[in-house]
């Protein structure tokens, strides 16, 4: 029986998760990073992480997760287009907090979408509009008068980094445990994807199924304490909603056997 062909934009991650498949459990690379799975799949493929524009590997963006997270998908970042630069540092001076270890710097971390007011530091709420090719963030007093519509990113912004980015992504499962205190994984699953296109984001966004998280940090360790990072807008989607965005092109279950190709 004729058997379909891998589409070739994706052979190459999916025979790299195969070859990583067959090393079974594999010692994590930082036992207190966030993205630990994430950072150890990408040693495993001889690639050190970024934060790049591009996609990770041969035009494939890798997302790792393990098989009980709840968190949503991470699928791209992005800065604000004005009306200062970086406008995000004025963001945070005006509504962040001042962090709890390094008092005279603020910190801010919210969601922000198209939907729902999201209440910010107990004093405003943040929101999204569109108006003039641009995304605005809309800043409402408590009583939900609109106190600010400066922050802006243009919508083509939005389109340069999802059409370079994720026109194939790969979301790669894995299995976790501790052994004398370290972290292993196990990859078992591949799934891999293709955009639908920006209409069908925009769409989304717009409904409330992607949302962006508006981040400002402080690095708590390490030769970056004391330092910002993730200054910027996190687009994302709850993993049982990918389908929303993309279309799947493969699929792969070490633990049943089954394998799917579309």
């Amino acid at each position: 029986m004729y058997k379909k062909e891998i589409d070739k934009t994706i052979k190459p991650i999916v025979d790299e998760f195969k070859n990583i498949l067959e090393k079974d459990w594999i010692s994590g690379v930082n036992d207190n990073s966030f993205g630990n799975v994430g950072i150890t799949f990408e040693r495993e493929l001889g690639k050190s992480p970024d934060s790049t524009y591009f996609p990770d590997f041969y035009g494939v963006e890798i997302k790792c997760t393990t098989i009980n997270s709840t968190y949503p998908l991470f699928l791209f970042s992005a800065a604000f287009d004005g009306p200062t630069f970086p406008e995000i540092d004025r963001i945070v001076e005006k509504y962040g907090n001042y962090d709890q270890v390094y008092h005279n710097k603020k910190t801010l971390f919210t969601k922000v979408n198209f939907k729902d007011k999201t209440l910010v530091n107990s004093k405003w709420y943040f929101q999204f509009s569109i108006n003039d090719n641009r995304i605005f963030l809309d800043v409402y007093d408590l009583d939900e008068n609109l106190i600010e519509r400066k922050s802006f990113i243009y919508i083509k912004t939005l389109y340069n980094h999802l059409m370079v980015k994720l026109q194939r992504m790969a979301i790669v499962y894995a299995m976790q445990k501790r052994v004398k205190g370290k972290k292993y994984f196990k990859y078992y699953k591949i799934d891999v994807y293709k955009l639908k296109s920006f209409s069908k984001f925009m769409y989304l966004l717009k409904n409330g199924d992607i949302n962006a998280s508006l981040i400002s940090r402080i690095s708590k360790s390490g030769i970056d304490a004391g330092r910002y990072r993730n200054k910027n807008l996190v687009f994302e989607i709850d993993k049982d909603k990918v389908y929303y965005l993309f279309d799947r092109l493969y699929y792969y279950n070490s633990n049943t056997g089954k394998e799917i190709i579309n």
